[in-house]
């Protein structure tokens, strides 16, 4: 197989999931898309928590996760999207990259640990060790910084010259 390929020969895909009740994660997911968009040869699927599905998983090459954290682990939506395709792709996403983008108003180490054992059942392999903004609360409409702005950019930009290049 080609290395700027995935499966059955299509271009290697990123599949970009997130939920964002008052915006600070969609802002993130924003700059994420624009990031991984930048690199040629790779399809980037966006898709919303509620909107994703098996489908989407187990075409995807790489996956990059984005949630909030709310009440202490990661948000609700999120985890119904986790939940809704974790049986069915058990055993079928050993080895594929996958990161994080995670927007707190604590420390947002409920969400991260979520997410990581969630990633250690499906196999995934981390391959960036993601982005975490710390904005003091997730319950209103707040502006992300255009520093965390870019390294979300960096780390779309990153996942999918992984894939063009074959790393993962």
């Amino acid at each position: 197989m080609n290395p700027d390929e995935g499966a059955a020969g299509r271009p290697r895909r990123l599949l970009v999931v997130w939920h964002t009740q008052f915006g600070g994660t969609g802002q993130m997911a924003a700059a994420a898309i624009e990031g991984a968009r930048s690199v040629d040869d790779v399809a980037t699927i966006a898709r919303r928590a509620a909107e994703a599905g098996v489908d989407d998983v187990l075409a995807a090459d790489a996956l990059l996760i984005g949630c909030s954290e709310n009440f202490g682990g990661m948000a609700g939506m999120l985890k119904d999207f986790l939940e809704r395709i974790y049986y069915p792709c058990e055993g079928r996403l050993d080895g594929r990259a996958w990161s994080h983008f995670v927007c707190c108003g604590n420390d947002g180490s409920g969400a991260i640990l979520g997410l990581e054992r969630v990633a250690a059942g499906l196999r995934l392999r981390r391959v960036h060790p993601g982005v975490l903004w710390q904005g003091g609360r997730t319950d209103a409409s707040q502006v992300v910084p255009d520093d965390v702005l870019a390294a979300c950019r960096d780390l779309g930009a990153t996942l999918a010259a992984g894939l063009a290049a074959g790393l993962w």
